[in-house]
């Protein structure tokens, strides 16, 4: 089970994680990733990985339905996998939040 890493400096980070078959965490986690993007917060989602260097894509939505970040999609010789579709321009991904590393980092991060 993969989780969101959320970087705080006043509270220390912490990580939310949850188990996609128990529909309780689900819809909380659901709740907590669609109020932390309302309020600002970047998650940035892994989409691929680079010279062994985990890629990161900021998130542009949440599907609660689905428990999906939705990403502006990126070009695929950017994340280091092959080409699968030519791509245009204003299509999205979606990576599910419970499988996909992602980290979030409120506006204030810095102080």
């Amino acid at each position: 089970m993969t989780g969101l890493s959320v970087l705080t400096v006043g509270d220390g980070d912490t990580r939310l994680t949850f188990d996609i078959d128990k529909p309780e965490e689900r819809e909380r986690a659901c709740k907590i990733v669609t109020d932390m993007l309302r309020r600002g917060f970047a998650i940035l989602v892994q989409t691929g990985v680079k010279d062994g260097k985990p890629v990161y894509t900021s998130a542009t939505g949440f599907d609660p339905k689905t428990a999906e970040y939705i990403i502006a999609d990126v070009p695929d010789e950017a994340v280091g996998t092959p080409p699968k579709r030519a791509g245009k321009r204003g299509q999205y991904r979606r990576k599910s939040a419970a499988t996909t590393p992602a980290v979030a980092v409120p506006r204030r991060a810095g102080g």
